[in-house]
């Protein structure tokens, strides 16, 4: 060492150790916990919030066939604004689960009704489903280019 007392000596020398540790283990596991903490501050971990904010582009399938849409994601904290089309969906994202709603008009169906969905983020994509009055529907989504 390089002739500097570890901080907890003086209290070791106060309140003598029952368990016997020598200065030298104490100094390498005070060493390693503390590189430990700090490989867990610094490594991302699934336990830091993902955010949603962006252009994404939307592939469902639907009874009518495959249609797309890019939806424009605004997020603070967890909660959620999508818009598509003038239109704006809101809801929540929280543990890598987006849920949102909204009146929606279909200018191919000539009419509003609430538009649900539910999905999941997994390695970047959104998966999920969705319901437009009585319709169901699946969806894709990856971050717009």
């Amino acid at each position: 060492m390089d002739g500097r007392q570890p901080f907890w000596e003086p209290l070791a020398q106060r309140f003598p150790s029952t368990l016997g540790y020598s200065n030298e283990i104490m100094t390498r596991l005070s060493f390693l916990s503390l590189v430990g903490l700090f490989v867990c501050l610094a490594s991302p971990t699934p336990l830091q919030a993902a955010d949603l904010t962006g252009k994404w582009d939307f592939v469902w399938d639907t009874e009518g066939g495959e249609r797309r849409g890019i939806w424009v994601i605004a997020q603070d904290g967890e909660t959620v604004t999508a818009e598509s089309e003038g239109q704006t969906l809101r809801g929540t994202f929280s543990d890598g689960r987006l849920q949102v709603e909204g009146k929606f008009y279909s200018a191919e169906a000539g009419y509003s009704s609430t538009l649900k969905v539910e999905g999941r983020l997994e390695d970047g994509v959104l998966k999920g489903s969705g319901s437009w009055d009585q319709y169901g529907m699946t969806f894709t989504a990856k971050p717009a280019e």
